[in-house]
């Protein structure tokens, strides 16, 4: 049974990997990339931080329409929190970050 489990883990994380080189999700790339750094270190902290450097060199996002759209996810998750509960006041504040963003 645990070779059943350890085959499907590495499925899961070939699958991810494939869509971090296809571009379909940054965040896919990532979590995919991470996970692998993770699996591949055996728990040495240490051993980790050269995969995390090749993660990030691999997952960044290259075109500009990357750069706006994590831009705008950026700016509403720090800034538009606190008005969540304020319909009005959550708009505006997406406005805001969209005219920030698009600088």
């Amino acid at each position: 049974m645990e070779r059943k489990g350890g085959s499907m883990v590495a499925i899961l994380v070939v699958v991810m990997v494939a869509n971090c080189v296809s571009g379909q999700s940054i965040y896919a790339c990532w979590g995919g990339c991470y996970n692998q750094c993770f699996l591949s270190s055996g728990g040495v902290q240490a051993e980790r931080f050269p995969c995390y450097y090749l993660c990030l060199n691999s997952c960044v996002p290259r075109s500009a329409a990357d750069y706006q759209y994590y831009c705008q996810i950026g700016c509403s998750l720090q800034l538009c929190i606190p008005a969540s509960y304020d319909g009005a006041a959550m708009e505006e504040c997406f406005g805001r970050c969209s005219n920030l963003c698009n600088v």
